[in-house]
């Protein structure tokens, strides 16, 4: 009796694992969605635009090491924040004079700006809006003024 009781627990919790798994997955996917019909709807300020890549540029150009040579995968998109507006955030990838690899930067608009090296939770958390090979171009020509 004991053994058939195990049984038929084990295999009840069996399906709700599976029944919540199931269930986990198909919220995924609807937020994936809900996210990528937003990005198209959604528009960033040229003003806030001309602000992330003259705040980018302007900070590889002061603070070297590293010197950025060039760009590419330039995106600029937000993050909703908790007071119901936007951190606007530019993201890319930049090349190193030193060492001749890509990695990953992020600048992010704030009452000033911030900048990080290296791979953030701000791009991967964030709606993309803007991608458009003209940033990077714009990052390069800014940076060699």
């Amino acid at each position: 009796m004991s053994k058939q009781i195990f049984k038929t627990t084990l295999q009840l919790f069996a399906f709700l694992l599976l029944i919540s798994a199931t269930v986990s997955c198909q919220n995924g996917s609807k937020t994936k969605s809900t996210e990528s019909s937003v990005s198209a709807t959604e528009t960033i300020p040229d003003s806030v635009v001309q602000f992330l890549i003259t705040s980018a540029s302007d900070d590889f150009r002061h603070h070297r090491p590293p010197v950025a040579i060039d760009f590419r995968n330039v995106k600029i998109g937000f993050i909703a924040s908790p007071q119901n507006g936007k951190l606007y955030v530019l993201c890319g990838e930049f090349l190193s004079e030193e060492n001749r690899e890509w990695s990953e930067f992020t600048t992010i608009k704030t009452s000033g700006y911030e900048q990080y090296l290296g791979k953030t939770l701000f791009c991967q958390d964030a709606t993309f809006v803007l991608e458009d090979e003209m940033f990077s171009k714009e990052l390069k020509s800014r940076l060699m003024q």
